[in-house]
């Protein structure tokens, strides 16, 4: 039997409750130990599914919510735009990008930030950044391999307590002629 075709497409309102799914199975199976566990373990679906719900209606400006999806199962997501923060015209960022464990080393976070990369080209971004957590050795080598590089960048992520530490990688995009 062979294993089913993975696609991607942007995320509709009806993946928010499978998206608030993935989103927490990850964060849990990911940030033990960096994030404490009273806030790993408060988090809390159906509040993060309104979340979902709310920001795929009402997107920021040039946010793209993107799935990927194994038949007709959602797997995974990516949410990507506009940089925030002080950043030169023509940088994007990988806001979020996150697989459910269950399908870790599987192929669909290749084929979703592929799709990703592919977006910030055809929409003519030169640059890309996103932030990852010091010591989340799986992404970061993730990152690394796809030319996605640590660039000095740190930061101190003051929405948890204690902050959590990152670091930012960014990749450069050929031009398109």
């Amino acid at each position: 039997m062979s294993p089913p075709v993975m696609s991607v497409r942007a995320a509709t309102e009806d993946d928010a409750a499978r998206l608030a799914e993935i989103h927490i199975a990850a964060w849990r199976a990911t940030y033990r130990g960096v994030m404490t566990d009273e806030y790993l373990d408060g988090l809390d679906a159906e509040r993060a599914a309104t979340a979902w719900r709310r920001n795929i209606l009402e997107p920021r400006e040039g946010t793209l919510h993107l799935v990927v999806q194994s038949g007709d199962e959602v797997v995974g997501f990516a949410i990507l735009g506009p940089a925030t923060g002080d950043t030169a015209t023509g940088t994007g960022q990988v806001h979020a990008i996150n697989v459910h464990p269950d399908w870790w080393a599987q192929g669909a976070g290749s084929i979703l930030f592929a799709a990703a990369e592919q977006m910030f080209i055809e929409r003519g971004y030169r640059r890309a950044f996103l932030w990852v957590a010091a010591g989340n050795n799986r992404a970061i080598s993730f990152y690394n391999k796809r030319g996605w590089l640590d660039d000095g960048a740190t930061l101190e992520d003051p929405r948890f307590d204690p902050p959590v530490s990152e670091n930012r990688h960014s990749r450069t995009f050929p031009h398109s002629r």
